[in-house]
């Protein structure tokens, strides 16, 4: 009897911390047993880096070295004669891993690699994607969590090689929504050196990564999991996995200015599995009305909700637009992006890579949800955007990417910033960002891996010898990132910029 009462009381214990597998507060899309803690996550870092070794069976490298996308190639054809690079493929390899303390992590484990990305498969040094044959953990990545489908990003145009690993670890101190796990590891591809890469996760529906509903084998209902991409590439796709979302405008951002209807992008890519054209329309139609529901609450103060089976929209009883949009849309996710979103000021938000998902399964909670943050090369001050880091950005009509054109914006990061009960939220989350000393956290961190791995980015340098090569990037650096030689000063660079643009927008959300 006293050992079922010990047993007893230890599980009111460990429940009242939040320690066991059950949880009274549902959270779309967020495995809580993984990620009890994220405003604690600490990054994976040792005394020295992990080493990828990659054998190919054909033993050359070409298949890291020659791809680049087909739809990049397509974008040159439109200029003068197209490439003749292959498209990307997957060569078979083995692939061993040595860890930072010296120990055979993995070894001779069969993967396919290619080369991934869209223009950075165009530099020389390429990111990777890897396909294990079966499901491994990476060097702790995610808890150890298994996967077949992991990738190692270049950071070639970043020469602090520390933005993609800087943003994805301010997203886990800041959202407990899904963002990659990640770790800078030095990669040999047979046998050869081939410099400083960032190791991190494939953006994917999986039980532990994006967690919603996947279709069984040619199930054709529409009860399942979207997992969306806003990108401009997306009309390269086939018709099946590609859409085109028709805004209802006029756009306004937080001072008033329209947004320019030809800047917009459109074009959505479904990144999971799907088995039927009548899946690829309702998804399509579904966020074309959620728009719609959206901008009628926050423009016009009418209030929708859908129907039963999310193909119309009807009058709802919503008192308020917070209550009417809080029924379809993930607001914690939205904000957290946001909140994001305006950190980095990534010349992409407009672009590319921005990603989100619905879940219409059984356990779904059929809410728009903003998670999985991506490819941030371009930004936090690499790209000439926002860079005195003081003022809005998400929240502001702006240039498009090639700073050619001003009129463009994100909408789903837009279409709220004007609401009292939006800019109330962000302010309560910046507080809790600023309690919790994300800035100090990463500054720190900045600081230690420049110091820390000096001898490896050095290798880099000597294999890619890109640093300083300002003009291979054309207008793709700022002029602070173009002036830097060295990755040390890239790194101060990088954090001086953070700093500043931390303490803009301190100004504008500390009370």
């Amino acid at each position: 009897m006293k050992k079922l009462l010990f047993v007893f009381v230890c599980s009111c214990f460990l429940l009242s911390l939040g320690w066991t597998k059950t949880s009274t507060k549902k959270v779309q899309n967020l495995n809580e047993v993984n990620r009890p803690n994220y405003e604690n996550y600490v990054p994976h870092n040792g005394e020295n880096l992990p080493v990828i070794e990659i054998y190919s069976e054909s033993q050359n490298n070409k298949f890291v070295t020659k791809p680049i996308a087909s739809n990049i190639k397509k974008i040159m054809q439109s200029w003068g004669p197209a490439p003749s690079n292959p498209s990307p493929y997957y060569e078979n390899c083995k692939i061993s891993i040595t860890d930072d303390d010296g120990s055979i992590f993995m070894k001779n484990t069969q993967a396919q690699v290619k080369v991934r990305g869209n223009w950075t498969s165009t530099y020389d040094k390429k990111s990777l994607r890897v396909k294990f044959q079966k499901k491994q953990g990476m060097l702790g990545l995610h808890n150890g969590e298994e996967f077949k489908n992991w990738v190692l990003i270049a950071m070639y145009k970043d020469w602090s090689m520390l933005r993609d690993y800087t943003a994805q670890y301010m997203s886990k101190l800041i959202s407990p929504y899904y963002s990659s796990d990640s770790r800078l590891v030095e990669v040999y591809i047979n046998d050869v050196y081939w410099g400083v890469y960032l190791l991190a996760e494939l953006q994917e529906v999986s039980k532990n990564r994006i967690n919603i509903t996947k279709p069984r084998k040619g199930y054709k209902g529409t009860d399942i999991g979207y997992l969306l991409e806003s990108d401009t590439y997306a009309k390269y796709e086939e018709k099946s996995k590609n859409f085109v979302l028709d805004y209802k405008l006029p756009i306004y951002d937080i001072d008033g200015n329209k947004a320019s209807k030809g800047l917009l992008i459109k074009t959505f890519t479904i990144k999971n599995d799907i088995n039927d054209m009548e899946q690829h329309d309702f998804i399509k139609k579904y966020m074309t009305l959620l728009w719609e529901l959206c901008y009628e609450a926050s423009y016009n103060n009418k209030f929708y909700k859908f129907n039963k089976d999310y193909t119309e929209l009807v009058p709802s009883d919503a008192k308020d637009c917070f209550e009417c949009v809080s029924s379809v849309i993930d607001i914690d996710s939205l904000i957290d992006t946001y909140i994001l979103s305006e950190i980095c000021c990534d010349a992409d938000l407009y672009w590319t890579s921005f990603y989100m998902d619905v879940d219409f399964g059984k356990k779904g909670n059929k809410k728009l949800t903003f998670e999985a943050p991506w490819d941030f090369d371009s930004a936090l001050g690499n790209k000439d955007f926002c860079s005195d880091g003081k003022g809005l950005y998400a929240a502001k009509i702006g240039w498009d990417t090639d700073k050619k054109h001003k009129g463009t914006c994100n909408p789903w990061m837009i279409v709220f910033v004007r609401c009292d009960w939006f800019q109330k939220l962000v302010r309560e989350k910046w507080k809790s960002v600023h309690d919790n000393d994300v800035l100090g956290k990463v500054l720190e961190n900045i600081d230690f891996v420049t110091t820390q791995y000096r001898a490896c980015f050095g290798r880099n340098q000597n294999k890619w010898k890109n640093i300083g090569e300002a003009w291979r990037f054309g207008t793709e650096l700022s002029k602070e990132s173009a002036a830097c030689t060295t990755q040390a000063q890239a790194s101060a660079f990088f954090a001086e910029w953070l700093q500043r643009r931390f303490s803009g927008l301190d100004e504008l959300w500390l009370e």
